[in-house]
């Protein structure tokens, strides 16, 4: 889809990241540079802020003009994404962690709401497996992995235009 950093230096971490999860973590990465303002802001927000305008921008244009292609966009697309060192996979992991907590909120929420509560699952269970892959990537001792595989393979429910 989307590169942050096309010319980046082999040292750095390249992170696939499915739309949808590309979005959660900036959306949450933008709340925290606002709360922190901008001279304290994630630097890996930084980094991939090119990308994520590129992004919000299609997908905002695809919800209101083509809602087959944002479905297909949000769940089937990855972006490609590079982090410069272990600290910037940290503060990926940061963010997916809130947004896995987030998820949680809402799922007492839905309580009742059998779809939703559905639909909730499935994205708390594929960030969580981020999460884990990136705890992995991010610790001493582990070498960085470019090329890295998506953290599992989609197993939730039919959403939107999802194939197989």
């Amino acid at each position: 889809m989307s590169e942050a950093r096309p010319t980046a230096p082999a040292s750095t971490t390249e992170l696939r990241l499915i739309v949808w999860q590309f979005v959660r973590i900036m959306v949450q990465l933008e709340t925290v540079t606002k709360v922190r303002g901008g001279s304290r802001a994630p630097s890996v927000y930084q980094d991939w802020r090119g990308s994520w305008t590129e992004i919000d921008r299609t997908l905002e244009r695809l919800g209101k003009t083509d809602m087959e292609a944002f479905a297909d966009l949000m769940m089937n697309q990855e972006v490609v994404l590079r982090c410069r060192d272990r600290s910037q996979i940290n503060e990926v992991s940061r963010a997916a962690e809130n947004v896995v907590a987030q998820l949680d909120e809402s799922l007492r929420d839905a309580r009742g709401d059998g779809k939703r509560e559905e639909e909730l699952q499935f994205e708390r269970r594929e960030m969580k497996a981020l999460v884990k892959q990136l705890r992995r990537q991010g610790r001493p001792g582990n070498k960085p992995r470019t090329g890295g595989a998506r953290p599992s393979t989609p197993s939730g429910p039919s959403r939107g235009g999802r194939k197989r």
